[in-house]
């Protein structure tokens, strides 16, 4: 029975309030107008399945636990472990019904009116009836099915993380969580879904970073977003919130702090009425216990005390430690409701009736299990991440669970399936089911149950497809071309990673001190040895300290092994010298200067505006870790972990999110770039703590560079090839040899160019290039563009006959159409199509004095050119 705490008012009657949202309302105040009861009594109880939070870095514990909205005698809970949003009856706790999701549900809803809208990790929100939970509508954030393992589940690569909240009949959320793959902010119509507005530019932001450097960064929406008067507030992993203009989704306010070890988190509210003397940072409060960290030194922690844990009812503030183990307490429909962190929800309101207890069941289906243990036995293993094509009778997948430790996920359109796993208690922990039209991720299958592999999920090095007969079909090899790498330093070119990457998996689960050794990666297991960082006895002055036991851990998922798992590689990899303090840093031959490297150098390269043989340098930022050459991939640390392709000679490309280590630590090997999580110690902000892996995708993927400073002077006249994208976000290089560079420059560092516009500032716009049809050009250079130009000038080219090819996109479906004259060549009609990229090339224009003249002259609409693609014949 949990401990109450007695509140006694002069009367026992209570005013009914609903609790429509998470902490009440749009300002997450937490607080009501509804009293305590009095004398409150346990009405009913209802054992849930407790909740694993998504990561365990206690700043980004936005799912820790279930939290519970109610509007009349509804309440509301959603399930990250079920996938699903739950309705019970406020008076006897019954089950009224359940809106399934295809991946976790880690926020709660919000109630608008007689619906429920809640969003999911597969990158979708829903909109429902209160009453029946029968669907209204639906919005895929971003318009792809492919996902990616995150935090040991299936998920989309643009997870529904930015909590949403409601307001005037509007409903505001956020999806995505790296920049590097695109961040999204929403104001959509509550009633019907339409999107009202879009930001869609917060994910490539050239800016300040901690240490007073800059980098290419973004929001990371993680935590639940808050209106603040005119402005919507978005929370972003552990950095500090965003400030975006509620009325147009406008960017007013985001960076990083400039000074180190500022603790931000996934919290935030706007005061109560009583809370306004606790302000500190424009209008926001902030939970100490949420914001802590230690670093090296010593914990760091920023915001108040008992801000997140405290529930403002009428004139009486309610700790939630009234309740014994309480996760959340909130107050309607005249009672208290309270959950507890291992996942029991109750009712507590006037009266003394006898209380109804709802007990958790659990049920297994008992057959095929002889069927089972044979399919495991062909399988050869009992551990890691199995895919199943087909859910076989009833029992099957039971029987699998039972007899293995696999996290098993089955593709299937059943709903009755997940009803029936659900009860096992599995469901979310063990097995999920996704939809077979579902864009599974490269490698992340140990095995594979089923008649063949599926795209490229199959995990290479050992990867096994097993009929559902029980019967041995294929054993993947290695990737053709993929490299191991000791730790050694000596370089060994892994041609399979390339920019552009994509995020292949990401987790906190492994972490590793900052200045750990470098990690070694040999057949697609990597093996780290973290410091001893915590322990105070091993301190010898500023540093160091003694390695902890070796860990192996899975490239292609993030998992790590357990101790029965590569017992070969335990063999020669699994023991290190745990007594000798170690070194304070591991550098390579090339890094001269411990604490304060030289810019890198790599050689040469052609420069790819005047084909002439140059010194390869590209930008970097703050960063012990002075970089090391892999061969074909340079990774180093420039404010966030970061990496230069030469094999396109890419520019600098920052993975916007983590740090990486004082110890290089990114490292190309398995035909992957690896991203530990190699920043325990350091409290500085960077939003995403965690450790991830990256993937080479193709070059339509929008991914931005900064590729560095080169002064006008040094290329006018020289300039043989070139392509101005106007409106981007960064600069890119193609591997067919063309330089993009983004006009007006804003992403970092660019080469100074001599290129003119009339009007001098036209409206610029950009949209991600996730939305653009297939087209002709490339989709990111289409997806921004200028608007309303007349004529634009390029000096500084080499004197030559040149092809020029025009790309045109529309950001609207209103019609626009126009003539191009290039030079005394004239395109007449052109007529940009919403959303669709297409190309105008012109052969052999001449250019004789260095300078090439664009003049558009508008007949319906205004002008549009998203790019200009400039090429020297015979170059």
């Amino acid at each position: 029975m949990p401990r109450l705490v007695i509140f006694i008012f002069l009367s026992a009657l209570t005013h009914a309030a609903d609790w429509p949202m998470w902490r009440h309302d749009p300002g997450r105040t937490a607080a009501t107008t509804q009293k305590m009861p009095a004398e409150p009594h346990l009405i009913w109880s209802r054992e849930l399945p407790p909740l694993r939070p998504a990561f365990k870095e206690p700043r980004l514990q936005f799912d820790r636990g279930y939290e519970p909205v109610a509007a009349g005698k509804r309440l509301l809970v959603g399930s990250s472990r079920e996938d699903s949003v739950i309705a019970f009856d406020t008076e006897t706790g019954a089950e009224l019904w359940r809106a399934l999701a295809d991946g976790p549900v880690r926020f709660a809803p919000v109630i608008v009116g007689e619906t429920a809208i809640f969003g999911s990790d597969d990158g979708i929100v829903r909109c429902v009836k209160l009453t029946d939970g029968s669907p209204i509508w639906q919005k895929r954030a971003v318009p792809s099915n492919r996902l990616l393992l995150g935090n040991q589940r299936l998920i989309s690569v643009w997870p529904v993380r930015g909590g949403p909240v409601a307001k005037d009949g509007r409903v505001y959320f956020a999806a995505g969580v790296w920049p590097l793959e695109g961040t999204f902010v929403f104001c959509c119509d509550a009633a019907t879904g339409t999107e009202i507005w879009r930001n869609d530019r917060c994910s490539y932001l050239y800016g300040t970073h901690p240490h007073a450097t800059e980098a290419m960064g973004g929001l990371a929406p993680q935590g639940y977003l808050l209106i603040d008067g005119d402005d919507l507030i978005v929370p972003c992993s552990t950095a500090y919130p965003a400030r975006l203009d509620l009325k147009t989704g406008a960017i007013k306010e985001f960076e990083l702090p400039s000074a180190g070890r500022y603790t931000g988190g996934w919290f935030a509210s706007t005061p109560a009425e009583k809370e306004a003397a606790k302000l500190r940072r424009r209008g926001l409060l902030f939970d100490e216990a949420i914001n802590v960290k230690r670093h090296e030194d010593k914990p760091r922690a920023e915001g108040q005390k008992g801000i997140q844990r405290t529930l403002h009812a009428a004139e009486t503030e309610v700790p939630f430690d009234t309740f014994t183990n309480a996760h959340s307490v909130i107050l309607a429909d005249d009672k208290c409701f309270v959950v507890t962190h291992d996942g029991v929800l109750s009712a507590y309101g006037p009266g003394s009736g006898e209380t109804k207890r709802w007990k958790r069941e659990i049920v297994f289906e008992k057959d095929e299990e002889d069927l089972a243990k044979k399919c495991i036995e062909a399988a050869g293993t009992t551990r890691g991440y199995a895919l199943l094509t087909d859910p076989g009778k009833p029992g099957f997948i039971e029987a699998l669970l039972t007899n293995s430790q696999f996290h098993l996920i089955v593709l299937s359109d059943d709903n009755a399936l997940r009803t029936r796993l659900a009860k096992t208690g599995l469901y979310g922990e063990r097995v999920a089911v996704l939809t077979p039209k579902s864009e599974l991720p490269r490698y992340f299958a140990n095995i594979i149950f089923g008649s063949k592999a599926i795209g490229d999920a199959l995990r290479p090095l050992g990867g096994k497809v097993v009929s559902l007969e029980g019967r041995l079909i294929e054993t993947r090899g290695p990737l053709t071309g993929s490299t191991n790498y000791l730790a050694d330093w000596n370089a060994n070119e892994d041609p399979l990673v390339q920019a552009p990457l994509g995020v292949l998996w990401f987790d906190d689960a492994l972490s590793n001190f900052k200045r750990s050794p470098q990690p070694k990666i040999v057949d697609g297991v990597m093996i780290t040895a973290d410091k001893d960082w915590l322990d105070a006895t091993n301190r010898k002055g500023k540093v160091d300290y003694r390695l902890l036991a070796p860990v192996f851990s899975d490239i292609y998922t993030g998992r790590v092994l357990d101790e029965y798992e590569q017992p070969e590689l335990r063999a020669k990899f699994g023991t290190v010298d745990q007594q000798s303090i170690q070194q304070a840093q591991y550098r390579p031959p090339t890094q001269k200067n411990d604490w304060a490297p030289d810019q890198p150098k790599a050689g040469f390269r052609i420069n790819p505006l005047t084909l002439e043989q140059e010194p390869r340098v590209f930008p970097k930022s703050y960063g012990c870790d002075g970089g090391f050459d892999y061969g074909g991939i340079f990774t180093f640390r420039s404010g966030t972990a970061a990496f230069y392709d030469k094999k396109v000679e890419s520019g600098t490309i920052h993975i916007s999110g983590p740090r990486s280590g004082c110890t290089n630590s990114i490292v190309p090997a398995g035909g992957i770039l690896n991203v530990p999580y190699f920043y325990e110690g350091c409290t500085c902000s960077y939003p995403l703590p965690m450790g991830l892996a990256l993937y080479s995708m193709p070059e339509d993927f929008e991914q931005w560079a900064t590729w560095g400073a080169v002064p006008k002077a040094a290329i006018h006249g020289k300039i043989q090839r070139i392509g101005i994208n106007l409106g981007a976000p960064g600069d890119r290089k193609t591997r067919d040899g063309t330089l993009w560079l983004d006009f007006p420059s804003v992403g970092g560092p660019s080469p100074e160019i001599d290129f003119t516009t009339e009007p001098a500032k036209p409206e610029y716009f950009y949209q991600h290039s996730l939305w653009m049809k297939k087209g002709t050009g490339w989709p990111w250079v289409a997806a921004s563009g200028a608007k309303g130009l007349r004529n634009a000038k390029l000096s500084g080219l080499q004197n030559g006959r040149y092809t020029v090819k025009l790309v045109f996109s529309s950001p609207e479906s209103t019609k626009h159409r126009f003539d191009v004259s290039i030079q005394d060549r004239v395109m007449k009609d052109i007529q940009p199509q919403a959303m669709l990229a297409s190309t105008e090339t012109v052969s052999d224009i001449p250019i004789t004095d260095g300078t090439l003249t664009l003049t558009l002259t508008p007949h319906e609409g205004e002008t549009l050119l998203s790019g200009i693609e400039v090429i020297r014949q015979g170059e």
